[in-house]
């Protein structure tokens, strides 16, 4: 039987016959405000109460957004608990800074056993940085081509579960970043629809050794963060 990680939200590890598969890479996509930042706390959460040291890395938002956003849901507090236990790491830094410490920082995860999650936010920036020369010492896109598989060999070695952030409707037009849905095992998709009203929606076009969860389903943002909503229920 193939070994799961619960995401932290019950309606999506439903929709997953019990969560992500265990030493998956997938990817977690969707519109700027659709809740990913949220699911990517939900998902460092559920790792660390199950006793697994995660990590996270953020390219594109100061640690203060992160506490800014946390304090709006209930499970702040014990997610800082697990954090002070070093069961969750935060490690918020720009693109320049990630491509000097990348060698090392993978070092350090390769060799850490106690590591078993692992969360890229964003993961554009792989791109978007291509056409930025001035950030980066290697600026050419075949070399951020090698990191990404690099990085991608590393964690199928390691067995880490990964989840990488990408931002929808990105601007780049860097063809390589429509490759990564095919790379990775499997692609969670967030997004809004309009029914007179918004609505945010979940589909799972994509997870390898899990069966196909056909429909989307619609979810609100609580106190407790994600919740899926069940299409009889009018409000949560």
């Amino acid at each position: 039987m193939m070994e799961r990680q619960k995401t932290g939200i019950k309606g999506i590890d439903v929709m997953l016959e019990g969560g992500v598969p265990s030493g998956s890479i997938f990817a977690l996509s969707g519109p700027p405000g659709i809740g990913k930042s949220i699911f990517t706390l939900h998902f460092l959460l559920e790792g660390a109460r199950q006793s697994q040291r995660c990590i996270y890395i953020n390219l594109e938002e100061p640690r203060s957004n992160i506490d800014n956003s946390l304090s709006q849901f209930s499970f702040a507090e014990e997610f800082y608990k697990y954090e002070k236990k070093g069961l969750i790491v935060i490690k918020c830094m720009e693109y320049p800074e990630y491509e000097r410490v990348y060698p090392e920082l993978m070092k350090k995860i390769r060799e850490d056993d106690s590591i078993q999650r692992l969360a890229v936010d964003s993961f554009n920036c792989f791109f978007t940085a291509v056409h930025n020369p001035n950030y980066l010492n290697i600026n050419t896109e075949i070399n951020v081509r090698k990191m990404i598989t690099s990085m991608f060999n590393l964690l199928r070695k390691k067995n880490l579960t990964t989840m990488l952030v990408l931002e929808a409707n990105s601007d780049t037009n860097n063809s390589f970043y429509y490759n990564i849905p095919y790379l990775v095992d499997g692609t969670i998709s967030l997004d809004f629809i309009s029914l007179g009203s918004l609505e945010r929606r979940i589909f799972i076009p994509k997870m390898r050794w899990t069966k196909q969860y056909d429909s989307t389903k619609p979810f609100v943002i609580t106190k407790k963060g994600i919740v899926i909503k069940e299409e009889s229920e009018e409000e949560i």
